[in-house]
This record gives structure tokens, sequence and C-alpha cells, in this order.
């Protein structure tokens, strides 16, 4: 390998030729308390019911009645390229505030459809118009910059009406940073409402000199106007409707926008493209109800939140606060779809490799080799006050970059993109050894370079989730357990793709370099007075002796010897770890255990998942079946069973749910994966796609799940249906059809 320092390119700072150890002495003396990106809650929007839609770069998060209510502060609004683009869109009949009957979205989540009706209508204290005598129904559609309102009202009075219609609408351009609760020293200027004849204009001149402008077509136009106040004086016989339709366009000065086209157009668009979706991958039913409604609502959130970027579908995090492109919880979530959708790991994989670093950037934690943690848009993000522009500041997305290189070959045998990927492999290789593993002890670590960079850089990534017995925090640099985990799956699935393609000696060089990771591993991490692995090793090599969910993660990995893991799985479903409803991030007798806190006492539906997973691989089938039940009751408690980002850690109450996390994304990306990792176990699904092989391990099913039955299963350009069903003692697989040369084995 080169030298560290000799193959920098020209011109750097002086900060950036530091030797490692320099920059060790230094990261250590930067410590910060508190967070600059901790999300604010509202009191008031945390306690609503929200909806959301979710259109490439463009969402729109409302309540119930589609309002994007302005007197309430919080995450509601229209939202492009992120930028929210309309925070308040308030509409009352005769000044009052309608009254919910219903609210869904199509089965598409192309639009929301509501149903609403009047309370009782009084002038000058005598009642004109009883309640439930008017319906308004509201039909809201999304399409990349284009939110669109169809308003009907209805008169199902005796008489003939007279009413109005107000509607108040606002835009604030606030970076969703802003929303988050990030003050900015200035911001940019903010015009006054314009009018040209139908059409309401709200414009904003950002700081980064860019135009921003929301336009709102109204149709027919309104009968008043008042700055941004609109109203309509309607008049109904008994039985008439009428139709008022809005069109919202937001505008980024210098971004191309698609032509407008009718709503009737781009619905057939829309379904045209959720129908390939859905046509795409194999079709899952089972005789449960509740795992059907599960996996339904989550195959319809990972078409909702993966974008299709130039180097194809990316899964996006989450709604919210996270709709962007990450490393980790891409990777991650295009895992847990692999192989039911795997065109989400291919366009992961693409886009992953095409933002690799490049150079040594401090301000955005970027070298050479590394895979980005989150790239985002907006003010901020071109005036540099954040750093993610993209930033690398993620210590676990370049093993899982690799991770999910060699599991895509396992399913797809894709070799022919995987050598176009290989060169990038490498270089994330090098990363590792180079960058990651900063005084070559062996462990990949991870310090703040940036500063507005983020302090803990794994997937607990809050200010404080790494810390001593004591509560001491965890000096950086810091070497996390799964990490370890990570960088040894995948340094031994890339020895399997470098004999794939003839590289023996480096084949062979790492799996050296795995098992002493392996063996290290146990020496340094492991916990001998608890049977259990510690969370990290700080800059001292001081061990961090927590009890954590982290561990979990080395189970799925493999790096873990076979007795360690039937201990650490025995200490997970413990009463202080296991909630009920899931393994929480860290144990209840923790000094900073807090069952509403971020990541230190939470539970995570995507790291139960993980763990899930990795009580498979180990044969510790008690466990999934216990682990598996609690997350599937879990998903009954929210709506639509639709798992959330994180909910609080308070143990399971008879005849009550978990308790929902009050600024939790929902829908969130590897959240709606984990119905997916929990089929795969379940079924013991494997894939050895090079030898046209698949096999079920060890297959088994929870008492109140009868059978499983998928059909369309893609491996390596073959196809198998199957159905899994319980038995007298075990669960048995049938083997429903499949390609004639495509293997079948059955492990029990």
């Amino acid at each position: 390998m080169e030298d560290k320092v000799h193959s920098l390119q020209p011109a750097l700072t002086q900060d950036q030729l530091q030797s490692p150890k320099e920059k060790l002495v230094k990261a250590a003396e930067r410590i910060q308390v508190g967070d600059e990106y901790y999300i604010q809650a509202s009191a008031i929007a945390a306690n609503l019911e929200k909806l959301v839609l979710k259109k490439g770069e463009t969402f729109l998060v409302c309540d119930r009645r589609t309002d994007i209510p302005g007197r309430i502060h919080g995450e509601m609004g229209f939202y492009v390229e992120g930028t929210r683009f309309l925070d308040e869109l308030d509409v009352r009949i005769s000044g009052e505030y309608p009254i919910l009957l219903e609210s869904s979205t199509s089965d598409d989540d192309f639009d929301i459809l509501v149903d609403l009706t009047n309370g009782d209508i009084f002038q000058d204290g005598v009642l004109i118009i009883p309640r439930n005598c008017i319906t308004l129904n509201r039909r809201v559609s999304l399409w990349h910059n284009l939110l669109f309102i169809e308003l009907t009202l209805k008169n199902f009075h005796i008489n003939p009406i007279r009413i109005s219609l107000e509607m108040s609408l606002g835009a604030d351009f606030a970076d969703i940073f802003e929303v988050r609760g990030m003050k900015r020293p200035a911001r940019g200027r903010l015009f006054p409402p314009h009018w040209q004849d139908h059409q309401l204009l709200l414009k904003y001149q950002g700081l980064d000199r860019q135009e921003r402008t929301t336009s709102v077509v109204f149709d027919p136009k309104p009968d008043q106007i008042q700055g941004s106040e609109v109203r309509y004086w309607i008049e109904l016989n008994p039985r008439e409707e009428k139709k008022i339709f809005l069109t919202i366009q937001a505008k980024i000065e210098g971004v191309k926008n698609p032509p407008v086209l009718s709503l009737a157009s781009l619905r057939k668009t829309f379904q045209r493209s959720f129908n390939q979706w859905v046509k795409a991958g194999c079709s899952i039913s089972s005789s449960s109800e509740l795992f059907n409604k599960w996996i339904n609502r989550s195959l319809r959130d990972i078409y909702l939140l993966s974008t299709q970027t130039h180097w194809g579908w990316v899964p996006y995090a989450g709604i919210p606060w996270y709709v962007a492109p990450f490393g980790r919880d891409s990777c991650i979530t295009a895992m847990e779809l692999l192989p039911f959708r795997p065109k989400l790991a291919e366009g992961t994989l693409n886009f992953l490799a095409r933002y690799q670093g490049k150079t040594f950037d401090a301000f955005k934690d970027e070298q050479p080799g590394k895979i980005l943690h989150e790239f985002r848009k907006g003010e901020m993000a071109n005036l540099k006050e954040i750093p993610f522009i993209p930033y690398y500041g993620s210590v676990d997305a370049s093993p899982l970059f690799l991770m999910l290189l060699y599991q895509y070959v396992s399913w797809t045998g894709n070799l022919s993109k995987a050598r176009k990927w290989w060169p990038k492999a490498l270089k994330t290789l090098a990363w590792i050894d180079q960058y990651g593993d900063l005084d070559g002890d062996g462990y990949v670590e991870y310090y703040k370079e940036s500063p507005k960079g983020l302090v803990n850089q794994g997937w607990k990534d809050s200010w404080d989730s790494i810390f001593h017995k004591d509560g001491r925090l965890a000096e950086a640099p810091t070497a996390l357990v799964e990490v370890q985990g990570y960088v040894y799956a995948a340094k031994m699935g890339m020895a399997r793709l470098a004999e794939l393609f003839s590289e023996t000696d480096l084949a062979q060089k790492l799996r050296q370099e795995a098992e002493y990771l392996r063996q290290k591993f146990h020496r340094d991490f492991w916990m001998e007075e608890e049977n259990f692995f510690g969370i990290a090793l700080d800059k001292k090599k001081e061990l961090c002796r927590i009890i954590s969910s982290n561990p979990g993660h080395c189970l799925w990995s493999g790096i873990m010897d076979q007795d360690k893991a039937r201990l650490v799985a025995e200490r997970l479903f413990q009463e202080d770890m296991f909630s009920g409803w899931g393994i929480r991030t860290i144990s209840e007798r923790e000094t900073r255990y807090n069952p509403m806190s971020y990541h230190n006492g939470s539970i995570w539906p995507h790291d139960n998942a993980l763990i899930l997973a990795g009580l498979k691989r180990y044969g510790l089938t008690r466990y999934v079946d216990r682990l598996t039940t609690a997350l599937a009751e879990a998903s009954m408690f929210f709506r639509d069973y639709r798992l959330p980002e994180l909910f609080c850690g308070f143990s399971r109450t008879y005849h009550h749910g978990p308790t929902p996390y009050p600024t939790s994304c929902s829908p969130q990306a590897w959240s709606s994966g984990v119905v997916f990792e929990v089929l795969k176990a379940l079924t013991g699904l494997e894939g050895d796609a090079l030898n046209n092989r698949i096999y079920f391990v060890q297959p088994q099913l929870p008492q109140w799940l009868d059978w499983i039955e998928v059909t369309n299963l893609e491996v390596n350009g073959r196809y198998v249906d199957f159905y899994v069903a319980q038995g007298q003692y075990a669960a048995s697989v049938e083997i429903l059809n499949k390609s004639a040369d495509l293997e079948v084995v059955i492990k029990r």
C-alpha cells in the first residue's frame, strides 16, 4: 500500500498533512456536549396523526384533513429538495374547521382522499345550517414538484345554502434542518404575496442567491383575496356540487422543472410505474391477516421511499427528516429486500460507487475510497452551513457497501455488474486498512474532523450514545463493536469475489485479515463478568462495558464463536434488554438509560431485524420465534401496520401497545424492510446464485402462522415458487414450481 502521506494529492492544508497519530491527538481535544442536529419535538404536532406522500425529491406531510396547519409549529408541509415550499394550507367552511369523517391514502400512495362535513353553522346566533349537511371531499395528489388539490362541495340540506370557503396559504421556505430546530445566523428575503390573475406567487430569495417560488393556481379564481388569504362564496341547491382546483408548483431558480401535465395523465403514469414495481418482484402471501397487512404496507412504503436516480432506484431513509440517500440506511434496506427486490441493491451500489470519496476534505470528513453517509440539497447545503454535500462521516457505510455487493452477487449471480464495481470495492477495502484503521491496531475507528460533523459515526449517532459504565462519554477515536463485525463480513465476502476474479493472493490475504480480526475481537471486546461484548473501545483502548444491542449485529455478520453467540442471545432476552416489543438499544440498568431517548433505551425495528437474522444464522431458533412474534405484534399498534423508525423502550403492558417516539420518521426505509428480514429468517432462505442453488435452512413458523407462500422468486434468472407450512415437529417446505436447472437444498 502507498504511504498515507506520500499518496496525497498536492495543495493540501497543514491539517491534512498531519500523521494519523497527530490527528488522533487533535481529535481527542475536540469534545462536544450536545447535538446541533438534535430534532426538536413540537408538543402539538407530535400528537397529531399525519399522512404522507412522496415522489422523487418531493414529499408532503399533512394532518388527516390534509391541512398544513400554519398555527402549529412542526414538520408538516410541502417540501422539494430539502426546502419547505408550503408551511400553511388551512381550509375552513364559513370560518370553522370542518369535521373529519374519514381519510385514506390510495393503495399506490398516489393520492389522499378525505371526507369532511360541516359543523353547526350560525348567523347572528341563529342556527342556519345544521351539522352534517355539507360534504367537503378533498383529493390531494403529488408529482415531483407539483401538488394537486381537488375540493368538492355538495349540499345534502333540503334547502338551498350559501356558505363561504376560506383558505389560508403560506410558505416559509425553511430548510429541513431549520424545521428540525437548527438556528441560522441569517436568512434570505421573503417577499410579500403577489397575485397574477388566478395565480398566487410566494417568493423567497435565499442567501445562496437562488430564488424559490411557490406558485398556486386557483380554478376558479377566488371571490375575495387578501394577501395569501382567499374566500369563495358558494351557493348550492339541494344535491348540487361544485369543485375548486388548486395546482401548486415549487420552482427553484436554475433547476429545470418537468412539464405540468394533466392530473389524469400523471395518475396513469404513476399507476403504470407502481404496477411495474409490483410485477418486478415475487408475490408473498400467508395464512395470517396480520402478516399479510404488514408485508403489503411495507412493500408499498419501500416503493414510496425509493427514488429513481440517474444510477437506479435508491431507498431514501425516511419521512420527514431523512428524505435523502444515506449510505448506511440504503445499504441495510437493500440487503433486507434481497432477494425480493434486487433492483434496490443494484441502484444503491451504483449510486454509492458514483459518490465514493475521492479526496481529503475535512469539512465533509471525506477520504479516498470512503462511502458517503448522507447527501442533502437545499439552501443550507449550498451555503455549507451543513456538511452533507455529501458528507462522509460514517464508519460503517463502507463495510456495509461491501457486504451489500457480496449479498447482491449471492442472490443474483450477476458477476458482470460485480466486475464493474470491483475497482470501487478495492478502493473501499483500501480505505478500511489505511484510513479506517487509524493507528494500525486492526480495528476500524472513527473521529470527527469536520467542525460541523457528527461526533458519533455509527448507527447510534447521537452525541451521548457511546459511553462508559459510569456515564462518561467515550472519547474518539472510537472502535464500535458492530463495525468490527461488518468489516469481518466484508472481507470474507470480498475474499470470495476475489477468488471468482482469479485474484487468489488477495483472497488469501483478506481471509487472513478477517481471521486475525475475529480472534482479536474476541479478546478485546469480550466482558467475562457479563458473558457479553462491550459496545466500543475508546481512544485509550478502554472497553466501554455497556450492555447494548450492538453486539447483536455481530451475530448477523458472523464474527462470533458459536458458544459466545448463545451467551449473547441469552443476555439480549433478559428483562432489562427485551421489553416484550423488541430488544432495547441499551439495558435498563445502564447509567444513561432512558426509554424515551433516541438511542439510549428505545427500540429500533431495523436493529431487531439484524439481530433476528443473526439469531437465525447461529441456529438459535427459539429466540427467532420470540422476536418475530414481538415485532409482528408491535406492528399491529401502528397505523396501517407501519413500523416506525423507532418507538419508546417501556416494558410491555397487558392490553396496551408500544409507546410511540414523538419525532420518529414514519415510514422509515429500514423499518419497512424488517418484515422481509423476518420472512427470510422464518423460511431459512439463503442464496447461492453462482451455483444455481437456493437453501432453506431450518425453516420454522411461529404458532400464529400456519403457512407462507412465495411465487416467482428469482435467483440468477431462475425462478421458484414454494410453500412453507407448519408440520407436526417442524415446518415443511413444498416446492410448487421451479426452473429445471435450479437446485433446492433443505437443511434441517
